[in-house]
Parts: structure tokens; sequence; C-alpha cells
């Protein structure tokens, strides 16, 4: 008799089971057909039947969340786990609901458990490298990325954010910037005066290039800093593929974060660094070699380049205006949206027409051999050359390297490969000119950022 209770106890739960997956089954049919109410009814008489059914209520924690329920979501989910606390899929579902409901902390233990119960997850591996994206830890971030696509080549959310990751982390300019030969060339012929016999120091190695023609120009030593670490990494790589690993210590920190004695053996005599936007003093530059001044570098280190300037010239054209405004469209005048323009943009000018309406000038010179200590402003005017309409002025970067090396990248519609660009500093409204008229313009910074625009003129 004891057999047959257990046989047929054991019979009971089967049918019980099978049914349960046909509730399940069933239910998947509907939500595939869009019928998303029959297929709650039909989870909900599952776990009318079964309250606790782990799949019942991971299913119900999804159909809750889809309906905006995040609440309910993130119940049914926990619920869930409690029923079955072994199950990975249910705490990387539950980690997406907490995101949503702004619990982020809970959120990255909830993907953190995930991948421990089940280390190849690669959409739970891909989750938490959205988290951490999201957060701002972008080593953290394309390391998970990376190892989601490595174990599912097809895993489309850590494809798309490592390339959103890459994007900021390394930004497409870095390619045309190390392609850039008058650049390079300007570099290597500064380098190759100054860096023989002496200990050179550069700031933001990238891909080492920098570093690589210190050394091969005959540098007593050649400390390198990269803070990204993974980017230092296949600095490292570089460097030894063209033997010269041995010859320069590559360190990844910040360069605010190197110590003499302990990341250079000395302070350095000359510096060299890239850190220039277009704008000059983009990417940190001031406050960069000004540390570097005071806390690495010897009294009268020689610094490449030694001056970073910003010139510019005023612009027109039919070409360009459409690029900046908008006055009718489809026969609708459409002119209030102009308000919603950006008045500084990157463009590459090279590729757009335009009309050139005055002489070049200089907007902004940056000595590097004495970074401002604090913001500047200069008012200025600038005489058209010739008649047009005016939108504002083209802006682009020229490097004094060292006492005649230098490189400027003034647009040029027969340029190849040009590494910084330019930038467009739109003017409020269009400005009709005459030969002879003149703009007045305004340019400030506050040692971060440098913005241009135009001014009434005075009486």
């Amino acid at each position: 008799m004891p057999q047959g209770r257990d046989h047929l106890s054991q019979q009971t739960g089967d049918a019980s089971a099978a049914a349960a997956d046909t509730l399940l089954s069933q239910a998947a049919a509907c939500t595939r057909r869009g019928e998303t109410e029959q297929a709650e009814r039909l989870i909900r008489t599952l776990l009318a039947r079964e309250p606790r059914h782990p799949d019942a209520l991971y299913e119900l924690g999804r159909m809750s969340y889809r309906a905006g329920n995040k609440a309910a979501a993130a119940d049914c989910l926990r619920k869930a786990i409690a029923s079955q606390p072994d199950n990975g899929r249910f705490y990387n579902e539950l980690g997406c609901v907490l995101i949503g409901l702004g619990d982020r902390r809970q959120a990255e233990r909830a993907f953190t458990r995930a991948i421990e119960i089940n280390p190849r997850d690669a959409e739970a591996i891909s989750n938490i490298g959205t988290y951490h994206l999201a957060e701002g830890h972008v080593v953290e971030a394309v390391t998970a990325f990376r190892q989601a696509m490595e174990i599912d080549p097809l895993q489309l959310n850590a494809r798309i954010n490592y390339d959103s990751a890459l994007a900021n982390a390394v930004p497409t300019w870095h390619f045309a910037m190390m392609n850039d030969a008058p650049r390079n060339a300007a570099y290597d012929a500064a380098i190759r005066r100054v860096a023989p016999g002496r200990a050179v120091l550069d700031i933001g190695t990238g891909a080492g290039l920098l570093a690589m023609m210190a050394a091969r120009a005959g540098a007593r030593s050649v400390t390198s800093c990269e803070q990204t670490p993974w980017i230092a990494a296949k600095a490292r790589e570089v460097m030894a593929a063209n033997g010269l690993a041995d010859r320069i210590k590559l360190v990844a920190k910040h360069s605010t974060d190197l110590r003499v004695g302990v990341d250079l053996s000395e302070r350095a005599e000359v510096l060299v660094t890239e850190v220039f936007g277009t704008s000059a003093i983009n990417e940190l530059v001031i406050p960069t070699v000004a540390h570097a001044q005071a806390q690495l570098l010897q009294p009268g280190a020689a610094i490449v380049p030694n001056a970073a300037s910003v010139r510019a010239y005023l612009v027109g054209g039919p070409a360009l205006e459409g690029q900046l405004f908008v006055d009718r469209a489809a026969g609708f005048t459409i002119a209030a949206f102009n308000q919603f323009a950006r008045l500084r943009m990157d463009l590459q000018v090279n590729c757009i027409r335009h009309d050139v309406l005055s002489d070049d000038f200089d907007v902004y010179r940056l000595d590097l051999t004495h970074p401002p200590p604090q913001g500047e402003k200069r008012v200025f005017d600038v005489v058209a050359t010739k008649p047009g309409r005016c939108f504002g002025v083209v802006q682009w970067l020229r490097l004094d390297l060292i006492a005649g090396v230098s490189y400027e990248n003034r647009p040029d519609p027969n340029a190849t490969i040009d590494g910084w660009g330019h930038m467009l500093h739109r003017f409020a409204k269009p400005i009709d000119l005459a030969a002879g008229d003149r703009v007045r313009l305004c340019v400030q910074h506050n040692r971060r950022t440098l913005l241009i625009w135009d001014l009434p003129q005075a009486a």
C-alpha cells in the first residue's frame, strides 16, 4: 500500500506539472500574439492553483512591468526568487525592474547575484555593464560588454552599449588625429629637438605615439601616463610591438596622481602632451599643465607645445546657413525654431562650401609656459573684407610646438585627414555685412570652456 500511495502521488504531481506547463505555454503564445489580457488570465489561473509557482510569478512580474506597474513587478519577482532562490534569470529580471524604480544599488546586487549563479549569463553581464555605463564607470562597462559579446556574439544590448561606451572613452577623432600626417610631423620635429638626453613626461598617452617619438629621439628616460587602465594596457601592447616597452615607463594614472620618487624617478625636463581640443583650452589642459609645472617638472622645463592659439574668420554662405538657421520649410514659416539651435558646434567646415567674410584673426592665445590662474575675457572688433550674410565665426587651432615648428588646421577644401576639426560659433541671428563693416565679438573662458559671441555695435 505505501508504494501504491507514493506512485499515485507521483502521478498527481506529474499531472499538476504538466497542467502548469500547458498554462505557461498558452500564456506565452497569447503574449506573442499580443493578447496580453488573456495571457495574464492564464498566469493568474495557474497562480490560483499554485501561489508559489516560480515561473508563473516570474511571468506575472514581467507582465506587470510591461503594464507600467513596476512595484508589483518587483514584488512578483521577489516572490519568484523566494520560491526558487538559485534561478539567476529571476535576479536579472529583478535588476532591470529595480533600475526602473530608481533603486540602482539593489539593481547592481541583483545583477551580481545573477552572474554568481550563472557566470556565463551574457544578458546579466550586459545589464550590469549598462548599469556601470550609467554610473560613469566606463572601464567596468566596457569590460562587461566585451565579456557578454564573447559569450554570446548576438548579444545586441552589449554590442550597442559597447559602442556607446567607446564613443565616450575613445572618441573617433583619436583615429583621425593619429593619421594626421602634418600634425605628426610637427610633433616629431619638435620632440627630436628637445628630447635627446633628457627626462621626458608624456601626459595623456592614448596609443603612446608621443612617448614613442621621445624614446626614438633619444630621451634619457620617458614616463607616460594614461588614466584609463584598459587604454593604458593597449598602449603597452603598441609600445612592445615597436620594441620600445623597456624604454618607456607607462603609468595607468591621471597626471595629477603622479608622484616624483614613485611614478617618476625625477622631475621631468620636457613635457609633451596633446590634451587639446579645437578650442585650445578644453580637455583641462590649463589645470593639467599648471599641476605638472608645480609638481612634476623641473623649473624652466620645455613644454611641447609651448602655446596654443584659437584663430577664426567671419563666415557665411547658403550651404552653411542651412546647417545653422531655418526660415521657411515646405511653405511654412518656422523661424521661431531657431531659438533651439546650439550656439557652438563641432563642424568639419572643409566639407561645406562657405564664404569667408574677413581676414583670419587671433581669438585667443594660451601660453602654456605660464598658464592663466583664472578665466579671461576680451572684446574686439573684426572688419568684414567682403559683403555677405554672416552667421558666425569658424574657429580652428594653431599649435606653436617650439620655435620655428607649428601646426595649424585652418579650413581647407583640399585637406585629407584633420584630427582636431573646427568649431563654429553661431550668432544669435544672421548679420548682413558690407565690406568695411565691423562686428564686435566677445571671447571668454573659465579655464575649461571657451565661448565666442557677437555683441551689439557701440553707438
